[in-house]
C-alpha cells in the first residue's frame, strides 16, 4: 500500500515541489492527492483546514500522520537520489533545524514564487 501525501493544488511552490518528488519517485511509493480533492471526499482521517493549507501532510502505508519537516524526511528516505540526505535527517536532534527551516521556508513561500501564485493561496 501507498503512503499519501496531501498537498495545496493552488499553491505553485507545492506543485512544482510535487512535480519533481513525483519524477524522483523512481518505485510510485507515493501517491499525491491535492488536499482539495481530499476535502471533497469522505476519509477516515480528518484535518483541519488551516493545518492542510500550512504544511505538507503525509498519511503512511499504516496510518500514521507526518507533518512538515516529518513528512520531508520521511518522502527523501523513500527516494533513491535522497536516500542518505533523508538518513541523515533522521539522526537525533536533527528536527532542531530541520523544523524550523522547513516551517521558515513554508511561511515565506510567496517570496520564492514572485507572482506565480495565482489565487493568494500561498500567503498564508
Amino acid at each position: 500500500m501507498k503512503s499519501t501525501a496531501l498537498y495545496d493544488g493552488t499553491c505553485s511552490l507545492c506543485k512544482e515541489s510535487k512535480r519533481i518528488f513525483c519524477k524522483l519517485d523512481w518505485f510510485r511509493q507515493i501517491e499525491w492527492v491535492s488536499l482539495q480533492e481530499y476535502e471533497k471526499n469522505e476519509h477516515p482521517l480528518s484535518f483541519d483546514k488551516a493545518s492542510l493549507r500550512k504544511e505538507l501532510h503525509i498519511i503512511t502505508s499504516n496510518g500514521h500522520v507526518l507533518k512538515g519537516f516529518y513528512a520531508i524526511r520521511y518522502l527523501f528516505l523513500r527516494l533513491p537520489m535522497f536516500y542518505l540526505l533523508g538518513a541523515f535527517l533522521y539522526i537525533p536532534f536533527s528536527y532542531l533545524i530541520g523544523n524550523p527551516v522547513y516551517q521558515w521556508i513554508a511561511k515565506n513561500r510567496h517570496k520564492f514564487l514572485k507572482g506565480k501564485c495565482e489565487d493568494g493561496s500561498c500567503s498564508l
